[in-house]
């Protein structure tokens, strides 16, 4: 309606041009928007050891099992690996892993139990770390077979 107004010089209160001025010095330089009021800073308060202990204990979650308990069936223990034994075909283990199939745990087993009643093995990292704890001599490793 300003628009018409202007264009057409004629308002019914005679002030269109003064609006018209109002409106393009709004547009110009328009009224800055109120900020609005920021949020207080969040504030952490350091707590002590008992508020810590205490606020951590709150959050405990209380869980109940109602679910009956699985019975293993009699008999039905894991094997102890150093116990398997078992004759193993080399040839046909070689085979296998050549062809891309996966040994079966027994037979890698087997395979590694009569392996170590001929040979020595020397385990690294770990392991070998604790066997140095033990300050085994030469003699230790050899056995009955190699004794001098």
């Amino acid at each position: 309606k300003l628009c018409e107004e202007v264009i057409l010089n004629k308002s019914d209160d005679g002030n269109h041009v003064e609006r018209f001025l109002d409106f393009a010095e709004k547009v110009k330089n328009p009224p800055v928007a109120p900020t609005p009021v920021a949020a207080p800073a969040l504030t952490i308060k350091k707590s002590s050891p008992a508020e810590q202990q205490e606020s951590l204990r709150a959050l405990k979650c209380e869980v109940t099992c109602e679910a009956p308990h699985v019975e293993p069936e009699p008999g039905a223990v894991a094997p102890d690996v150093c116990r398997v034994e078992g004759a193993i075909d080399k040839n046909k283990l070689a085979a296998k892993i050549i062809a891309q199939e996966t040994p079966t745990p027994t037979e890698v087993l087997q395979y590694f139990n009569s392996e170590l009643k001929q040979r020595i093995c020397f385990l690294d990292g770990g392991m070998g770390t604790r066997i140095q704890a033990e300050k085994l001599e030469e003699a230790d490793y050899r056995g009955e077979r190699f004794k001098d």
